[in-house]
């Protein structure tokens, strides 16, 4: 009898303790954030298009992990000359916000909003930044290449953070605090490249570049440029003769040291001034696309900083 009622007793005691075990579990399961951080949406996620590769990277360090971000152009794509394809317009049909770097840069956004019906909310990420003039009507915008500074893609970030709240209001506290750490992380890279700098005299800090991409960079930093092998904001054009012949003369003026060639466009003409002008060349900046996967780069506080100490080294 003891032992049959002790039998009892441990069973009992066994089927108490997997009770208590599955109604802990159970409760685990009824919290939504009992294994996410606070701010994270337990739900789907919301869908992001970006134009840019610059666009993509903000939107991805922003938007963290309430967002699935959409980037329409490939690491090396040039966003000046881009075609539009039938998966541009699915995706767009499927965003719930659209971030465009406007100035004229990705117009041919307009045909994919245009192909997809989307009801997304657009939204243009250049609004308060202080652009650059253009030099002729082929360039009416003005120079697109914005998140050249820091200082402005200060801006442009929080531009992107507002359209995320707007999109999605329950994150709003964690897009503040996404936006929060992201620009210091901006005030950070702005301190560094001016340490890279200060090692430099001014006087030796002289830019000759495939294509005018740098305004911004080289009015915060410091900069002179002297020239560029395309003398537009657009890789798309092709320099004269003549253009060529002013632009060796420039350099030796100037007394440049080298060319700066850039990632996403071919290097044979930058090659041939080069020896014309008998400096050397001097690679790769990333101008209009951040770099490959793994790349010095892929990520823009990365390309920032790459683009800094390429110049340093190379005046």
């Amino acid at each position: 009898m003891r032992l049959s009622r002790l039998k009892e007793l441990s069973s009992a005691g066994l089927v108490g303790m997997a009770l208590v075990l599955l109604l802990g579990l159970a409760a685990c399961g009824d919290n939504p954030t009992a294994s996410t951080s606070p701010g994270v949406a337990a739900g789907p996620k919301i869908k992001v298009m970006a134009t840019t590769t610059q666009l993509g990277d903000f939107a991805r360090s922003i938007g963290g992990e309430r967002v699935s971000v959409t980037q329409l152009l490939r690491p090396g794509d040039d966003p000046h000359d881009y075609n539009p394809s039938a998966t541009d317009s699915k995706n767009a049909s499927e965003a719930k916000v659209i971030f465009k770097n406007g100035v004229g840069l990705d117009d041919w956004l307009d045909k994919i909003i245009q192909n997809s019906g989307t009801k997304a909310s657009l939204v243009d990420i250049s609004q308060g930044v202080k652009v650059r003039a253009g030099k002729d009507d082929s360039e009416k915008a003005g120079d697109p290449h914005i998140w050249q500074s820091t200082d402005n893609t200060k801006i442009i970030v929080a531009n992107l953070a507002k359209g995320l709240e707007a999109a999605d209001p329950d994150g709003k506290t964690y897009y503040e605090a996404q936006l929060a750490d992201y620009q210091k992380k901006l005030e950070d890279t702005k301190a560094q490249i001016t340490q890279i700098f200060a090692a430099v005299p001014a006087a030796n800090r002289k830019l000759v570049t495939n294509h005018d991409a740098f305004g911004y960079f080289a009015d915060q930093f410091g900069v002179k440029i002297v020239g560029q092998i395309i003398p537009n904001f657009s890789d798309a054009a092709q320099p004269t003769p003549q253009e060529l012949d002013a632009l060796i003369k420039n350099i030796k003026e100037n007394q440049v040291k080298a060319i700066f060639t850039e990632t996403t466009i071919n290097p044979k003409v930058a090659q041939q001034v080069a020896q014309s002008a008998g400096i050397k060349i001097y690679s790769n900046l990333y101008g209009d696309s951040l770099g490959e996967a793994g790349s010095d780069g892929d990520t823009y506080i990365k390309m920032m900083l790459s683009n800094a100490r390429n110049m340093a080294a190379g005046f």
